[in-house]
């Protein structure tokens, strides 16, 4: 079973944790938006958050791996750097296809310095959706 948990944030905007099972010691994720998401074909603003839980500073490349079908601006790549324990936010649209099949809808997302992983986490985005989906 996917576990979650979300909570409101102080902006009306939703605080999402990642799914259990991946991999967030060194880097922890978390993701905002707000609830529902844009009809399809339109972008939705979503927030990354990502805290980093070591003393040095991290460099290196987030990626982000939006649900299949579903679209994602400005791209998937993005340079990064976070001081120690500090916390950084990446900004990004996304857009739902016109017709969601069943979740769940995982946006995924992985954090990798040089050839090391540092962070991967998925991200259950099927309570945003405007219309329910059965699944």
């Amino acid at each position: 079973m996917i576990k979650k948990r979300r909570r409101p944030s102080g902006t009306g905007r939703t605080i999402l944790s990642p799914v259990e099972g991946g991999k967030t010691d060194k880097i922890r994720p978390f993701l905002q938006y707000q609830r529902p998401f844009s009809r399809p074909g339109s972008l939705t603003e979503l927030f990354l958050l990502l805290k980093n839980n070591t003393s040095r500073r991290v460099e290196g490349w987030l990626t982000i791996t939006p649900p299949p079908h579903w679209g994602i601006e400005p791209g998937k790549r993005l340079m990064i750097a976070i001081r120690p324990e500090g916390t950084i936010m990446a900004e990004f649209y996304l857009s739902t296809p016109d017709l969601p099949g069943p979740g769940p809808h995982l946006l995924q997302i992985t954090v990798t310095e040089g050839n090391h992983l540092l962070a991967e986490a998925a991200f259950d985005l099927r309570d945003g959706l405007l219309f329910p989906v059965n699944g």
